[in-house]
């Protein structure tokens, strides 16, 4: 006769072999309340020796609780559709699956312009970089949602925690290769929505114009997508034709600018020298490519789960350093460069 299969480890096994209750257990494997460092050690070795594996579906009947993490962007999808395919979203959203799974938690990317809430059911958010009065972070507040954000939020003294994103140096970080690149006079494009990447960009070309230049800004309407771009572009080379720089915040409305100044016959980057900040897709396949950033997304979704989860344990947390930008020059300020 067959040995009788080994009966399925419960929790109660491993808090028995753990010396602790069943509640801390669960604590620790739900990060519902802090545990120490050294308990939370014993657990994790107990769960190895006995090989657990927790009944999600059945833990999901009994509290109610949907194990699931909505992804969600402040961004209006005419930012993040096209050429875009979501690429900033995309990229959060890898590492942000991958540390959720390790937790027994799923993660859902949640398209911009949905509204998830009534749609889908989770238990905790990641918001990329709220507006100022945002509806669905207020949404979220409503229904007793946790959430960190990718951004801090502007607009308020005190802000759900947040990654930073590091904006005033990303900005510097453009500013001054243009003009490292020869550029002396340079123009700013960048939304009309109040976000922190905005309003931080913006006071940073205003401080680095003092004693140069009259600041040169543009606002552009997020729901326009590239079209804004393109419209402000060639606006840019009816009003200020000795602009011989451009910082254009967000990617999609480079695509735009990039068009117009090709159309207008102005030539990257001999007679102009254009950056943005996210290196996605539309940077890396611009015609020429364009110089960006590389804001170690990766690293800043590893953040965001790391703060969610201490949100969801009760921790007391305001927000993660993220990481500093690293230059990508491309051929769109460097002749010759990929």
């Amino acid at each position: 006769m067959a040995a009788q299969e080994k009966k399925r480890a419960k929790l109660i096994d491993v808090a028995r072999h753990a010396g602790v209750s069943p509640g801390t257990v669960s604590n620790a494997l739900h990060n519902t309340r802090f545990v120490e460092p050294e308990t939370r050690r014993r657990i994790e070795e107990a769960i190895k020796a006995l090989n657990y594996t927790p009944n999600i579906r059945a833990r999901q009947l009994r509290t109610g609780k949907t194990n699931t993490i909505a992804l969600l962007s402040s961004l209006p999808l005419t930012i993040a559709s096209g050429a875009s395919r979501l690429g900033f979203m995309m990229e959060v959203a890898l590492t942000s699956a991958m540390m959720a799974l390790d937790k027994q938690h799923a993660l859902i990317l949640v398209p911009p312009g949905a509204n998830p809430l009534d749609a889908v059911g989770f238990d905790a958010a990641i918001l990329i970089e709220p507006a100022e009065n945002d509806p669905q972070l207020a949404a979220l507040a409503q229904a007793g949602i946790p959430c960190v954000t990718i951004g801090r939020t502007p607009g308020t003294d005190a802000p759900v925690p947040w990654v930073e994103l590091h904006s005033a140096a990303t900005a510097q970080l453009l500013l001054s290769h243009l003009q490292d690149a020869g550029a002396g006079r340079c123009a700013l494009f960048v939304g009309n929505t109040c976000r922190t990447s905005t309003q931080e960009t913006e006071a940073t070309y205003r401080r680095w114009c003092q004693g140069k230049q009259p600041p040169i800004v543009y606002y552009l309407n997020e729901h326009e997508g590239e079209e804004a771009g393109y419209r402000a572009a060639c606006q840019l080379v009816q009003d200020h034709p000795d602009v011989d720089g451009i910082l254009v915040l967000i990617d999609t409305f480079a695509s735009g600018a990039v068009r117009a100044f090709q159309e207008k016959a102005v030539i990257i980057p001999e007679q102009i020298r254009v950056v943005t900040r996210y290196d996605g897709i539309r940077a890396r396949e611009s015609v020429p490519p364009l110089t960006a950033v590389n804001m170690h997304l990766d690293e800043v979704a590893r953040q965001a789960i790391t703060l969610l989860f201490a949100v969801l344990a009760g921790e007391a947390v305001s927000h993660s350093e993220g990481e500093m930008p690293d230059l990508v020059v491309r051929a769109s300020t460097a002749p010759g460069s990929a």
